[in-house]
């Protein structure tokens, strides 16, 4: 190993040192609640390290964010591939909602991660491509719905894939009025969810 490329590595676990501290910290006590202080005594590090890897605490989560993207691109992969278009849609609804479930921490930074674009941030812009995929993946199986028959042709897929993500997530940040009404009716998220998914496949298949 070269000199060079030894140092090049030992800059990466440096970085991801941070990440992992900045991580432990916004899972447990919220992004708000966290300052570059905190996590620099997390990550055993001087204040001004930090700063020599991250612009600032947006970047930081702009790379959990990104963490976050890449776990679900790579559970949205392991969709089996001969499902009909509808049957994708309801497969890649579960696992949003799993994603949800097994990664919290995650999916939070990645479900406020619009909330930071901002200018000249490499973490941002790998955040954004990894988005896109993810959100590409419901486009697909709706326009392979449209080839298959199991999806109503005269719904714009954009669309429809904006309206079930807007869906989806109002499903997994429920409101307390909501969680009032949901306790009188003994209803649970996952309840919620299901009813949810049904009427999202009700809505555009072609029946």
């Amino acid at each position: 190993m070269t000199k060079a490329s030894r140092k090049e590595r030992e800059r990466e676990l440096r970085r991801n040192d941070i990440i992992d501290a900045a991580e432990k910290l916004f899972f447990s006590k919220g992004y708000d609640n966290v300052s570059m202080s905190e996590i620099a005594k997390e990550a055993d590090m001087a204040r001004a390290t930090i700063y020599q890897y991250f612009k600032n605490k947006k970047d930081i989560n702009a790379a959990i964010a990104g963490r976050g993207a890449k776990i679900l691109y790579e559970m949205f992969e392991k969709i089996p591939e001969d499902l009909t278009g509808i049957e994708n849609i309801r497969a890649l609804s579960k696992t949003y909602y799993q994603f949800y479930k097994q990664h919290t921490g995650y999916y939070n930074a990645y479900y406020h991660s619009g909330a930071f674009e901002y200018e000249d941030s490499p973490y941002l812009e790998e955040l954004k491509k990894l988005r896109k995929k993810n959100f590409q993946y419901v486009i697909k199986a709706i326009k392979k719905g449209f080839k298959d028959g199991t999806i109503r042709k005269d719904i714009d897929p954009a669309a429809t894939t904006i309206i079930m993500i807007l869906i989806s997530n109002n499903v997994h940040n429920i409101l307390p009025l909501t969680r009032m009404y949901m306790d009188e009716y003994n209803m649970t998220q996952d309840d919620l969810f299901e009813v949810n998914v049904d009427q999202i496949i009700r809505s555009i298949e072609d029946k």
